[in-house]
């Protein structure tokens, strides 16, 4: 009876269904959880590798004017960066250092205020795009300045979606990588024009017979070097030769008077002899860019040196000169 009993349900195929099912159905439930998860860890692949581009590419269209809006490209009047901007404040002179920090402008993320990191131009240019960047994002954004070419790079990471005890065999951490080049096809067309306009007016003037022929030469000797005893004698040269007027003007932190305002808002400052990083001079430097942050009379400054007739000395220190660099003032030397 026992034997009998033992191969009937042996032979029943009753329950069988439920057993399989309860052997194939988590497998199935893993494969579909994994596909999911798959495509959200892919989806915020591809979103940060988007908000990447968006970075470069706005960053590189709007670099041409601070002003301009970084999503839609408007400028609104009187917006601008001064009229030696390219020359005088867009990271140039660092083009000639050495080091892989030469010519490289950059800023970490997620990133404070321009403001208070005290940043010059290429930096709140950047910081401005750090700005529409969501906050879980980190890494970096960075602007190199070239021989011939310029460049915005956003290099960006974040922490990925993954399903539970997945971190222990795989990271969720995800980056990218994007650079995008800084046109300015106006800039292009003028440069070009100007090239072609001028050089046919020089060429003849390159020969030194031709030269002498246009400007003649004086007897006297010409080589002499260009020295003052004072700096209003050498403030009375600079508006000679530009047509600015001294003037004193009342930016918020205090009084402050220029020596030559020209017709097109630039403003020339002028120094005699080895000048060095001071108090009185950090104060003028930020009389200066108040002056040119306002953009109702003052569009730009220029700080010029000149030799001292007594002890034959010229220039700024190099920690004065990088200050004025960076913040966008340009220096002029004349030998």
């Amino acid at each position: 009876m026992a034997l009998r009993v033992a191969n009937r349900f042996i032979r029943s195929d009753s329950g069988s269904f439920t057993l399989e099912t309860s052997l194939v159905y988590p497998t199935v439930l893993l494969i579909v959880l994994s596909i999911v998860f798959f495509s959200l860890f892919l989806y915020q692949k591809v979103s940060l590798y988007h908000t990447a581009a968006a970075a470069a590419e706005r960053s590189a269209y709007s670099w041409d004017n601070s002003g301009k809006d970084w999503e839609t490209g408007n400028v609104a009047p009187q917006r601008n960066d001064g009229l030696y901007w390219r020359t005088g404040s867009d990271g140039i002179s660092g083009m000639f250092a050495f080091g892989a920090s030469g010519g490289v402008r950059k800023i970490e993320l997620p990133a404070g205020s321009a403001d208070e990191a005290g940043a010059g131009l290429p930096e709140r240019k950047l910081y401005k795009a750090a700005e529409e960047l969501p906050q879980q994002v980190k890494g970096t954004i960075t602007y190199r300045h070239g021989i011939v070419d310029r460049e915005v790079t956003a290099r960006l990471g974040q922490s990925g979606v993954l399903p539970f005890l997945a971190s222990k065999w795989t990271r969720s951490w995800m980056e990218t990588e994007v650079s995008s080049v800084v046109t300015e096809p106006v800039e292009l067309i003028r440069n070009v024009d100007f090239v072609r306009t001028f050089v046919v007016r020089v060429k003849d003037m390159i020969s030194k017979p031709k030269a002498e022929q246009t400007v003649p030469v004086p007897t006297e000797n010409v080589t002499k070097k260009l020295a003052f005893g004072r700096a209003e004698e050498a403030a009375e040269y600079i508006r000679s030769i530009t047509g600015g007027v001294k003037i004193t003007v009342s930016p918020p932190s205090g009084r402050r008077q220029l020596d030559a305002l020209d017709a097109d808002g630039l403003v020339h400052e002028v120094k005699l002899g080895y000048t060095s990083k001071s108090k009185d001079i950090e104060s003028q430097i930020i009389k200066d860019l108040e002056l040119m942050r306002s953009g109702s009379q003052v569009k730009g400054v220029v700080w010029h040196f000149f030799r001292k007739e007594k002890d034959g000395k010229i220039g700024p220190s190099k920690p004065l000169r990088q200050e004025l660099e960076k913040r966008g003032i340009l220096v002029v030397i004349h030998q």
